[in-house]
This record gives C-alpha cells, sequence and structure tokens, in this order.
C-alpha cells in the first residue's frame, strides 16, 4: 500500500493508507461484536446409555445404565473410582430404579436384574446372578429396560456357541507363562467358535489394554510389542510385571461398537446395539487365558536385584528386581517389582525414570501406571541407590538399596 519514490516513501499515500486501516479495524470490530452475541442454547434431551456383555464364566451378569451428559447437572470428577459404582465414580449419571431384565426363548417376563444400592441410593449398576439364571453358549438373550420417566430400551445378542468339550469357567482359568522379552514370542492357538464374529486379542499393561481382533485360530505376540494405543508407543510388555493375556470370541454386537468411535469432528461413529438408546449389549465367550510373567536379560548394571539395608521396621526386609525397561537417548524408563513386608508374601509392581545417576521408583497399588502407593528418588552410585520419599508417597521403607545377584525373579503379586 505505501507506494516507493527514489527510496522514499510517500508520507501522503502512507498516512491516506493508515487512516483507511484505523477505519476498516474500527468497522471490523463493530461487525465482530454484532457477530459474537451471547445465544442461549437449550441443552440437548438426555439418552439413556447401555454397556452390558453377556458372559457364561462369570457369576453374575452386570447391566450398567446411565444417563448422556447434557450439561444439565454438576458431576463430581473426582472421586475415587469404585467397581460396585462404576458410572458415578467415573464421572458419568446413574439411571435408577430401572426395570431391567434379561429375557430368552418366548418368555415375555423375564429376569429382573438387581441394582447395586450403596450409601442409600441407586447406582445404575444391575446385575443377575448365575442362580437365577445362567447364560449358555449358542442361546439368544433380550434386554428389556423401562425408566422410571417411562423411557423403554430393548436390545438383543446370541452368544457365541462353543464345542462339545465347552465347560464353564474353562476359558477364563489362566495357565502361567513366562516371557523373556528380548528372545521370546507367546504363540496361541484356540478353538473355533463357528458363529463368532471375530477374536478378541487382549494384554493388561500399566498404560493401558493392548487389545486387537484377530479373524484366525493362531496369534503371535512378539516380546517388542509396542502399545500402540498409548501415548509415546510405550512397550506392551514390562519386565517384573505378571500381565493377564486372554482371547474371547465375540459376537457381531460386541465388535461393531468396539471397532468405531465418536470422533471429535465427524461427530458420532459408533455402532450402537440397543433400540431408543445408546451403547452395548453384546455376548463373549472366554476361550483361554494366560498370566505371563515377563522378564528379560540383564544388560546394565542397573538390571538386578536390589536389597534395602535401612528400614525404620527392623524385621522388614525390601527387595526389588528392576530392570531398564526401555532405554533412551537422555532419560531411559525403569520397570520391575518390589517386595515391602517382612513375610516376603506381598510384591508390589514398580515403573519408573532414570537419568545418568539420578533415578525416580514408584510403587503402583495395583497394576495401573495412575495408581502410586509410594515414590522414591534417589541416586544411583556404584552398586548403591540412596534416595528419599516424597511425601505425598512416603513409607517407612529403606532409603539405601544395595546390589545383588538378581537369583529367582520375585513372586506374583
Amino acid at each position: 500500500m505505501v507506494m516507493l519514490h527514489g527510496g522514499r516513501a510517500s508520507t501522503r499515500t502512507a498516512g491516506r493508507c493508515a487512516a483507511t486501516f484505523v477505519c476498516a479495524l474500527t468497522a471490523l470490530a463493530t461487525l465482530t461484536g454484532c457477530e459474537l452475541a451471547a445465544v442461549n442454547v437449550a441443552p440437548p434431551t438426555a439418552s439413556v446409555v447401555v454397556h452390558a456383555v453377556l458372559n457364561p464364566d462369570v457369576d453374575q451378569q452386570v447391566i450398567l445404565v446411565e444417563s448422556s451428559l447434557t450439561g444439565a447437572i454438576d458431576i463430581n470428577d473426582r472421586l475415587k473410582f469404585n467397581a460396585l459404582d462404576p458410572i458415578r465414580t467415573a464421572g458419568g449419571s446413574p439411571v435408577t430404579g430401572a426395570d431391567v431384565r434379561l429375557l430368552t426363548g418366548t418368555d415375555t417376563i423375564g429376569v429382573r436384574a438387581v441394582e447395586t444400592v450403596l450409601s442409600n441410593r441407586g447406582t445404575g449398576r444391575y446385575v443377575v446372578a448365575r442362580a437365577v439364571l445362567a447364560v449358555v453358549p449358542g442361546r439368544s438373550y433380550r434386554l428389556r429396560i423401562r425408566t422410571t420417566q417411562g423411557t423403554q430400551v430393548t436390545g438383543e445378542t446370541r452368544v457365541p456357541s462353543a464345542d462339545a468339550s465347552w465347560v464353564v469357567g474353562a476359558g477364563s482359568v489362566a495357565q502361567p507363562l513366562t516371557l523373556s522379552r528380548t528372545t521370546d514370542t507367546v504363540r496361541l492357538t484356540w478353538n473355533a467358535a463357528p458363529d463368532a464374529a471375530t477374536y478378541a486379542v487382549r494384554i493388561e499393561s500399566p498404560d493401558g489394554p493392548w487389545f486387537l481382533f484377530s479373524d484366525s485360530t493362531r496369534f503371535a505376540l512378539a516380546g517388542t510389542l509396542r502399545n500402540f494405543f498409548a501415548a509415546g508407543l510405550p512397550s506392551v510388555w514390562y519386565p517384573g510385571f505378571l500381565q493377564p493375556l486372554s482371547v474371547i470370541a465375540v459376537d457381531r454386537n460386541f465388535y461393531d461398537y468396539n471397532r468405531t468411535g465418536n470422533d471429535p469432528f465427524g461427530g458420532t461413529g459408533l455402532i450402537s446395539s440397543v433400540k431408543n438408546g445408546l451403547g452395548l449389549f453384546g455376548s463373549v465367550l472366554p476361550l483361554l487365558r494366560r498370566d505371563v510373567t515377563v522378564v528379560d536379560r540383564d544388560k546394565v548394571p542397573l538390571d538386578a536385584r536390589w536389597v534395602g539395608v535401612t528400614a525404620n521396621t527392623a524385621a522388614q526386609r525390601v527387595d526389588m528386581d528392576l530392570w531398564l525397561e526401555g532405554p533412551g537417548p537422555t532419560i531411559s524408563s525403569v520397570s520391575g517389582r518390589v517386595r515391602t513386608n517382612a513375610d516376603r508374601a506381598t510384591d508390589r509392581y514398580v515403573v519408573g525414570t532414570v537419568q545418568g545417576e539420578n533415578i525416580r521408583l514408584v510403587a503402583l497399588v495395583g497394576a495401573s501406571r495412575s495408581d502410586t502407593l509410594w515414590s522414591l528418588v534417589g541416586r544411583v552410585a556404584g552398586d548403591s541407590i540412596t534416595g528419599t520419599y516424597a511425601p505425598k508417597f512416603a513409607t517407612d521403607g529403606p532409603r539405601v538399596f544395595r546390589r545383588q545377584a538378581r537369583g529367582v525373579p520375585l513372586s506374583s503379586p
């Protein structure tokens, strides 16, 4: 917009352009202010959301019924998760007092599910015990939900069939297996379920489950497998951990629901299997389970057993089996297992990081990285680890650990 004359700008032209620019900004601000006027939008109508997967191996069938969130009610997202109150403690809105029934064949009455009640209030968790209704492979079941507001939600599923050798619970019995992560591959085979939509292979890990569908009755899982469902593509297998591995046959409803999802740009993409509501009413048939104890070769000095030599309780002995789980250019990840009590009967899982001589170790309450029992920050010097416990996650355990030969790995938690 500024004209150049002999290397100098024309101030007259520049002045006119500046004035025009200011006017344009003023007009734009005025226009924008009109366009951004506040508009009250009514909240959408809430839908009944269902999650229920029938399983012949379990002692009770669980049906979760909740309301979709519309912003009309306040949600407490700071509650500790409770498996008996899973909807409210996960930030949802339970639908309580509903008439929830499972039906089969030509039955029009069905078996009524009993709602779990905690602190004199319903949870939206409804159960049907095996003694009342035993779910059988190859049989079809219907779900009928009637809310106190008069909404009726229905669904139907056919449980995958089993072969003649099937017995209740057989597919859920864990068989122990040891995996050396650097060198081993877990190879699985199972009997076909002819009317299943597909098969699901699942591994539990501290970063959340690794989960994949397979249309084959054979599957190989390398020790170097990465978890593409978790940020940073961490390893699936963690040395020191016992990680459950399962294979289940699934019906079409389960398969469709879990292979789809919601997109923040495209909107709802879930394939729902219930009518007049949203969610899943499906079924599975457990085929096998392995409890995989993961170990690895000792490659660096940190890969060893570390024994606590100081503790506030004289009778307490603390052993840690540690491995350098994921070497990095500056920061490396650590995993392992720790036994913390005097009778040496209880183990905990350990994750952490090491950067040069600095180490941070976190013992887990269970098997999830999000549940911290205690946290130790310290220094690795020669054959010793010396540190202090974080105040928020303190313990009376030892502050000094000495390296020893590993020997037999610690037992499972």
